[in-house]
Order: structure tokens, then sequence, then C-alpha cells
């Protein structure tokens, strides 16, 4: 059911007057679809694919969803160079240590045209970032990554299918790019609402069958430590033993998990989402990478200026009765460990944000907060900041990553000790998933709790923070844990 179409005709060739992309949108009524149902019409094509989801707070869905099913531009980084890919045509571009810069200079060129009735974010950069990619904004820091591996990968996508939980509307929106045919702007209006009415076309066909289950008998993969569990025990100790000599305050050190990858990706992200309802859920199929993630934690946002970071650090079980709940909760509040972890953490934070800030204007606007998931709770702190006007979303992402609460304090050390005791590269795990928008919005959450699968391989990370008095034992049990939510997920797909 067509709720309503825009721009006109006549209001995009005005808005093609100042702008270089403009969105052709048609609204339908979809109260008895869901963003996994649309997605997986898409599903079987060979183009990019992502799905951005939230729940807020773990326990309330976010109002907007995002899909994208087809790209103009997959942009790769490695070593060396950027990669653009555009259709058939490949440009190979050499970064020289700066690949950001390269970035920005492929965003400069992009203008969105500001019509109303458009979802927040419209189009830009989406994808991920390796943790190696720490190498560039930090020399000191190696990059372990195989020269053939990207650092990052981004889609710009050329429509978007923006699901509404409020309104039960999906909004199926084409990108038209001027660049294309600045000489026929009638044109380009006319393939983008074509491209509009085809995408429309396959949400209005019936959903493809579901993948066929395991069979019930058939025990699920089950993700195992890739190395012997005394490495980690013995990390533990060394790391200890640093902190001990004044070296560094505190260290993430992770370890990775294994298994043959499920067929059905979208069944996973199904899966990942009712197991671990998270403020970030992602679904990410960039060629011969998929990444299906339940991110609880914000890397780095950036909204009309005003940056936020929002630190975890401190951990509770959820209670089976409300009453356990809030002992649970006063227990973790009071634990001195806990708290003197997270404030340092908030510190690290601020000063961070202080380096591309409007001097005093960064504020911790909630400290400690109690926030609750599915299965557990968390310490949440939420600090903000007005982005200086010499700086740009660019500027902000290499200043604040990777997060403190997977590399340490401080934060250099503390990564030169990951590289030398993680003998192998982390990859996605502790990097960040995200956009940066056209107009300069940025969004990323922090790369945990993420299944990555490549060549039939399903592989997730999962560390701990180690302090003075941290047991080897507990520590790797906390790892074991939070590899969990994957494996839970693998287990209610044979269900």
């Amino acid at each position: 059911m067509i709720l309503e179409t825009f721009p006109s005709r006549k209001e995009f060739c005005e808005a093609a007057k100042n702008a270089t992309v403009i969105p052709v949108a048609t609204r339908i009524l979809a109260d008895t679809e869901t963003p996994v149902s649309v997605v997986a019409r898409f599903s079987d094509r060979p183009d990019p694919l992502f799905l951005l989801e939230s729940a807020e707070g773990g326990e309330r869905w976010g109002r907007y969803s995002f899909v994208g099913v087809s790209a103009r531009a997959h942009v790769s980084v490695y070593r060396d160079e950027v990669v653009v890919r555009e259709g058939y045509d490949e440009t190979r571009i050499a970064h020289h240590n700066e690949p950001l810069k390269v970035l920005r200079n492929l965003m400069t060129g992009y203008t969105l045209a500001d019509l109303p009735g458009l979802p927040r974010f419209c189009g830009g950069l989406v994808g991920y970032l390796a943790y190696e990619m720490a190498h560039f904004f930090e020399p000191r820091i190696p990059n372990r990554l195989p020269a053939e591996k990207p650092l990052a990968q981004f889609v710009v996508p050329d429509a978007l299918l923006v699901s509404d939980s409020v309104t039960h509307t999906l909004t199926i929106i084409a990108l038209a790019f001027t660049a294309d045919n600045p000489d026929a702007i009638e044109l380009l209006y006319d393939n983008a609402r074509a491209h509009v009415d085809e995408l429309l076309a396959t949400i209005e066909r019936p959903l493809p069958p579901p993948h066929h289950p395991q069979p019930h008998h058939k025990k699920p993969a089950v993700p195992l430590p890739t190395k012997p569990p005394q490495v980690y025990r013995d990390n533990v100790n060394l790391i200890k033993d640093h902190i001990v000599a004044g070296d560094i305050i505190q260290c993430v050190i992770s370890q990775s998990f294994a298994c043959a990858a499920p067929d059905d990706i979208i069944g996973l992200y199904r899966a990942q989402r009712f197991v671990n309802p998270s403020p970030y859920l992602y679904l990410l199929k960039f060629g011969d990478i998929a990444l299906v993630g339940s991110s609880p934690e914000t890397m780095i946002r950036l909204e009309h200026r005003t940056a936020t970071l929002r630190p975890i650090a401190g951990t509770r079980p959820r209670g089976t009765t409300e009453q356990q709940d809030r002992t649970l909760a006063d227990d973790l509040l009071q634990d001195e460990k806990e708290r003197a972890e997270h404030i340092m953490l908030v510190d690290l934070g601020r000063h961070e944000l202080g380096r591309v800030a409007i001097p005093g204007t960064v504020q911790v606007t909630d400290l400690m907060v109690v926030e609750r998931y599915s299965h557990v709770m968390h310490l949440v702190s939420n600090i903000t900041a007005d982005l200086d006007s010499s700086y740009d979303a660019f500027d902000l992402l290499p200043a604040t990553f990777p997060a403190g609460t997977l590399s340490g304090a401080p934060k250099v050390r503390a990564m030169e000790l990951i590289a030398e005791v993680e003998t192998e590269p982390r990859g996605p795990y502790g990097g960040a998933v995200g956009y940066i928008a056209f107009g300069g919005n940025m969004d990323f959450a922090i790369c945990i709790r993420t299944a990555v699968i490549e060549h039939g391989r399903l592989t997730v990370r999962a560390g701990a923070g180690l302090v003075a008095d941290s047991d080897p034992e507990c520590e790797l049990q906390e790892t074991i844990n939070k590899a969990r939510s994957v494996a839970r997920a693998l287990e209610l797909m044979c269900k």
C-alpha cells in the first residue's frame, strides 16, 4: 500500500541546482514486514548487503532499521592503497599511510539534498574498520593483517530501505547522483524512480522459503578456542607483570574461537538478535566476508557536530527476580575494582574527545549508570563534546580509535603489549562497524560479540580487561562467556 512518493519531478530538478546526491523515495505501509523479512528478499543477490538495527538499552527496539541492497561503490583500504570499485571500473589510490584522507576526498564530492520526510541516514560510507587500522593513527602499533586482507571495507549505497517501527512503514530510497549525467537531470529522476519501482516489486514478491534447518539430531557447530587454554593464562600473567612494574594500568587481551560457518547467515543474524538484543545489531555481507554482530557499545557518534562516547566497563549477570536484579546492580555499583576501571576509561574518553573538541565543551552527562541487557547488566557512562570547527568525522574517528575498552590504558603502550602477546591479527574484533553519512554525521559501534565469516569458517574473538589482581582462570572464563553469545545463536539455529 503506497502512502506517498517524493520528491516531485519539479522538486528534484530544483534540488539538483545545489546538491549532487538526491534521494527519490516511495513510502509504503509495511505492518506485515520486518527488517529481516525485507533483507531476506535480497539475500541471494551478489551485491553487497547490509542491515543495521538497534535495540535501545538491549530492551526496546530502536525506531529505524537500515537495509542496503545495492552499491554505487565498494571501497577497500589496504596497506598501501585504497581500492575503489564502481561497476566494472577499479581505481587504485596510494594513501601514503593516511587512508582516511583518501576517504574524505571521496566523500567531498557528495552533497545530499535536504528534503523533508527523510530519515536521519540516507547514504554515505557503510562498513567496518579492522583493529589494525590503528597502525595508521599510531605507527608504533604494527599491522599484522596479511597484505591481501583489507583493513577496512565500505560501500556507498545507491539504494536504501528504511523501516520505521513506530509508523510501521518502509521507505524505499534510490539515490540519484547528478555527476552521472549533469546535462540530463530529468533522466536521472526517471532512472531513480525506475530503481525504486524495481525494489518495490521485489519487496512485494513472496518471501523465499526458509533455509532448510540442520537436522535436529545434528549438534550445532561450537566455536572452540584456537589455542590451548594455558596460552591465555600465560598471557594474563605476562600482562600482570607489566602492570605491577608500572608499565600500564589495564590491558584487554583477547583470544579467538572458531568453527565451521553455517550456510544461512540471515538465520544466524535472526538468532543473534534474539539471543543478544543490543543497541547495535548488524549484518554486513561484502564479497568474501560477512559480519553478524550484536554490540552493546558505541565506538564514536557524531550528530550535528556533537560527539558522543559511551564507555562500558563493569558487568554482572541479570537476576532471575526483580529483587535479585536490584541486588546485583547495587553490588556492581559498589564494586571498587569495577568503579576504578570504569573511571579510568571515562578519563581516557574525556582526554581523547578533548583533542578535537571546542575547549570547555567536554561533559560527562551520565556517570556509571546501570544499563540492563537480556543476559547481563553493565556500568555505562556518556561523554559528549562539541567538535571544533576545524575538524570533521575523519579527524574524530582516529582521535578515539580503537576504543579504550578494547585496548587499555595508557592506550598506546597497552596496544604495543597486545601486539606482543596476541600473535594473530584481531581483524574486525575491537575495530568498528557503522557509517559516515554524506552530511558528516557518523555512528560506529565497537565490533564485539560478532561472528566473522570467511571461506566457510566462522571466528569470534573475545577479551577480558586485565588489572593487577586479575585471576588468570577467571579472565579465561570471561572470554569463554563472552563468546557464548555467538555459540547460543548457533545452537538456536538448530532448533
